[in-house]
């Protein structure tokens, strides 16, 4: 594990203080019950020694966070179809607003994805597949285009269905192109900031595998950082696929 002074680590996403209202959400846990949920966090405040970065460096680092608010709204988007509505009809202050941030959607991941804003369930594959779609179909689709195995199964890419209802592959650079395109230019904005030749390599070849889909020359540019900044963002962990664990999350 390589020693740095700073981390910066680039979380899935941000604990925004918001609340609930009313409107397309017909459904809600009681405030009490989602405020005994909230209570079981403790606010903390992630810091790092601003001396150990110059101007530059830390110009560079404003980029990189601003880069990473981006993986924010991929991941919003990845865990379930509906969040985005969901949120736009959450009014900024209560509980109900507050959980849905810390949780990144309507289902408590600290009780099997209970939902606690409406009555729907998590699908299994969050938004990573259609949410008609079952196990057996894509498994069954598979069997019938064995061509088409890699790229349906392939980490960075999102299974749709096509105007005839098809099932097809969307890879993650055009599924997710409205974000990865403004953080891109933040990573290559940063890129230039830096002082540090190893860190603008590796931002500059991240920034080029959010458009080509290839994160392999951007994962061993990673390895050989050596920066007071490290960062980690892109799509990595599968976990939020649980119909398959084939599909990665941005972080």
């Amino acid at each position: 594990m390589k020693s740095m002074n700073v981390i910066l680590v680039l979380l899935l996403a941000a604990v925004v203080i918001a609340g609930c209202g009313t409107g397309a959400v017909k459904s809600k846990a009681a405030t009490e019950t989602v405020q005994s949920e909230l209570d079981k966090f403790a606010p903390v405040t992630l810091s790092y020694d601003a001396a150990l970065l110059d101007s530059a460096e830390t110009a560079a680092l404003k980029k990189i966070v601003a880069a990473a608010q981006y993986m924010d709204q991929i991941f919003l988007n990845q865990v379930y179809a509906e969040n985005e509505a969901i949120r736009a009809d959450l009014k900024d202050g209560t509980p109900h607003a507050a959980l849905f941030d810390v949780m990144v959607g309507p289902f408590n991941r600290l009780n099997e994805d209970a939902p606690f804003i409406n009555k729907a369930e998590k699908p299994a594959g969050a938004n990573f597949y259609p949410e008609d779609m079952t196990k057996e179909e894509l498994l069954a689709f598979v069997e019938a285009n064995p061509a088409l195995k890699d790229t349906m199964e392939h980490v960075f890419t999102r299974i749709v269905r096509d105007d005839s209802s098809q099932l097809t592959a969307v890879a993650y650079s055009e599924a997710y192109k409205q974000w990865l395109e403004p953080a891109a230019q933040l990573l290559n904005e940063a890129a230039e900031l830096t002082q540090n030749a190893s860190l603008k390599t590796y931002l500059q070849s991240r920034a080029a595998a959010f458009s080509s889909n290839d994160y392999y020359q951007s994962d061993m540019d990673w390895m050989d950082l050596d920066s007071e900044i490290e960062v980690v963002i892109g799509p990595y962990e599968v976990y939020e696929d649980k119909m398959f664990n084939y599909k990665a999350a941005f972080e």
